[in-house]
């Protein structure tokens, strides 16, 4: 079911985008790229506001969507217990060092 949820959110995605590409802006948008078409079909501001509609209708779906897909996940109660375990594990470690050498007096350049 998540499955679904999920393959849903993506079409809902691929449908916004391409909503939002086509609404008006100060260029014309793919409204204004149309031409006469457009206007013969269903008029410029009909057509304006049946695109702004279905991105509203799509953001809201896409929202809902979400908020469901999130009701299909497993939410399993030990997941602190291993996290935890893990971080005392962590805790318990010895950080391996380096072997000491000794210090090596500085050597000095012969005196000319």
């Amino acid at each position: 079911m998540m499955t679904f949820f999920i393959i849903l959110i993506g079409i809902v995605c691929v449908l916004l985008i391409l909503l939002v590409l086509a609404q008006d802006s100060k260029g014309g948008g793919f409204t204004g790229d149309m031409g006469a078409a457009s206007s013969s079909m269903m008029g410029a501001k009909r057509a304006s506001s049946w695109i702004e509609n279905a991105t509203w209708a799509l953001a809201i779906s896409l929202a809902v969507l979400s908020i469901g897909v999130n009701m299909f996940i497993p939410h399993d109660n030990n997941a602190n217990i291993k996290t935890s375990n893990s971080v005392e594990s962590a805790t318990e470690m010895t950080v391996p060092t380096l072997p000491e050498t000794p210090a090596e007096a500085p050597t000095e350049a012969p005196a000319e």
